[in-house]
């Protein structure tokens, strides 16, 4: 029975303060989300209210996390991983906590909603401020000159922030919509959140974002002639910001042609040009997955075991010598500054040359390109004039002699191989697998099912706003998808987030009908 009267009780303020503690750091989250599900299991046990276990999706996920703990078990990784797993099946009680605290009054989602908001808004704000003045409103200043961090300091993810959150914000102004001024006042957050995605410099955050937008369009039925008001409007802007911003322009034209287009061999692609910095972490995990197929190499094992001789992968590679002799192609002084990524530093070896370093890679015209490192802010006092300034410069240089090629192991070792999939494969093996891509498969067929009803019996099986949180949670499992690691807990908060309001907005449908 939902209380007519609204009345603000503790989990509700912490469900509302989520989103930004999210923005603070993990511990703050942690502390909220763990206090949260206290509550409800508190609740829960006093009222024998076990309503959870009618869920097939909790049990779903139940059965998954009893998986996690017998393959930690079987893998010897208890020590270094037991405390993470243990602690996992928080976030399998999270959805059920947040969908408790939402049905307890009708104004409860609308609290909630605003906070988001409002979140979602200081964060732009600060994100816009950054990419104007080079810092942000509590000073930190860019990470690096192509992107844009804001609160989250040298942590790239602003970008990831705002694409998991933008789902379930479209879904909560949908429903909502009846109130205008908060669905005027949302709708110019969202357009402001999205271009940042693009100012960000995250190109995955970015084109996924641009395919949430489109699957949400051919999805939902709200608002037809503004949502064509706003497509212009975005395509518009992007366009501006590309042709006024070298910078911008740089990283999602010249840097994503060059990394697809550049690398066609007539009708082959060559995949490790294309993904240069995964590649490494994908031949060792899947190294890691051959070795054991059904259970893989336990949770989180990624990290402890890409060094390994058994998983170590050796890649042909160009080296310079001494007496290699170099023709500089274009001055450095004079050539326009192209950021890098950071990872491109540590393609090949480097070399210490009249007390510069300098690290090269061959570039899809076969020229090698060397990074000067600007240890001593030599190029920034050049530069000093220019809108950004770079810590590397790229100089173009012809070989006059190529020496013979040699392999070198490229180092493959990270945290996590940066793919859900391929990482599951590798830690939790086939039996990990089949549970998530089951998962996606069921969102893919609901999805489908969807778009059948509403073109040829014209109807949706769901409303807009629940097809726009299960388009968010497609997207975040969409293959594709460069991600952090499967088991990092502010991914899982992000992550399951949504899923709380979906089964309030789905039972709420039953309920008014």
């Amino acid at each position: 029975m939902i209380n007519s009267k609204f009345k603000i009780d503790l989990s509700l303020i912490l469900l509302s303060l989520l989103p930004f503690g999210l923005v603070i750091g993990p511990l703050i989250a942690e502390i909220i989300i763990n206090t949260i599900i206290l509550i409800f299991l508190f609740n829960s046990i006093k009222n024998k209210n076990f309503f959870i276990f009618k869920n097939k999706i909790f049990i779903f996920f139940l059965l998954f996390y009893i998986y996690l703990i017998i393959n930690l078990f079987l893998s010897g990784f208890l020590q270094q991983s037991g405390l993470n797993i243990f602690a996992y099946i928080r976030f399998i009680f999270f959805p059920m906590a947040i969908y408790f605290i939402l049905q307890k009054n009708d104004k409860n989602i609308k609290f909630a909603f605003i906070f988001l908001s409002l979140t979602i808004l200081i964060v732009v704000l600060d994100g816009y401020y950054q990419f104007i003045f080079e810092k942000n409103l509590l000073g930190y200043e860019k990470y690096r000159t192509d992107r844009i961090s804001g609160f989250f300091k040298d942590d790239l993810v602003l970008g990831s922030f705002l694409s998991r959150l933008l789902p379930l914000f479209i879904a909560l102004i949908l429903f909502f919509k009846n109130d205008l001024k908060l669905t005027v006042l949302n709708l110019f957050i969202f357009l402001s959140a999205f271009i940042l995605i693009f100012l960000s410099g995250e190109r995955a955050a970015f084109f996924t974002s641009l395919l949430t937008l489109f699957i949400i369009n051919i999805q939902i039925k709200s608002f037809l002639y503004l949502r064509l008001i706003f497509s212009f409007i975005l395509i518009l802007l992007v366009s501006i910001i590309i042709f006024n911003n070298p910078t911008v322009s740089d990283r999602y034209i010249n840097q994503t042609k060059n990394q697809i287009f550049g690398n066609l061999n007539k009708s082959n692609i060559d995949i490790n040009k294309i993904l240069p910095n995964y590649m490494p972490m994908f031949k060792t995990s899947f190294k890691m997955f051959e070795e054991n197929k059904l259970l893989g190499m336990g949770p989180k094992s990624y990290r402890y075991l890409c060094d390994d001789k058994r998983f170590i992968n050796y890649f042909p590679q160009l080296h310079l010598i001494d007496n290699t002799v170099i023709k500089i192609k274009q001055s450095w002084k004079e050539k326009r500054i192209v950021n890098l990524e950071r990872f491109y530093i540590k393609e090949g070896d480097i070399i210490e040359k009249n007390d510069k370093i300098f690290s090269y890679r061959f570039n899809n015209d076969k020229k090698i390109q060397i990074y000067l490192s600007d240890k001593d802010g030599e190029i920034k006092k050049i530069y000093k004039k220019n809108q950004y300034q770079p810590d590397e410069v790229v100089l173009d240089i012809v070989p006059k002699n190529l020496p013979d090629k040699k392999y070198y192991y490229k180092d493959a070792c990270n945290s996590h191989p940066h793919n859900f999939y391929i990482q599951i494969l590798a830690e939790i093996g086939l039996i990990g697998f089949i549970f998530i891509f089951g998962i996606f498969t069921y969102l893919f067929y609901l999805l489908v099912k969807n778009l059948f009803y509403k073109y040829f019996k014209k109807k949706n099986l769901f409303t807009d706003s629940e097809l726009c949180i299960l388009i968010g949670l497609f997207m975040v499992l969409w293959p594709l998808n460069t991600n952090g690691n499967f088991f990092n807990n502010w991914i899982n908060l992000i992550s399951f987030y949504p899923l709380g309001f979906f089964f309030y907005l789905f039972n709420k449908k039953f309920q008014n009908k």
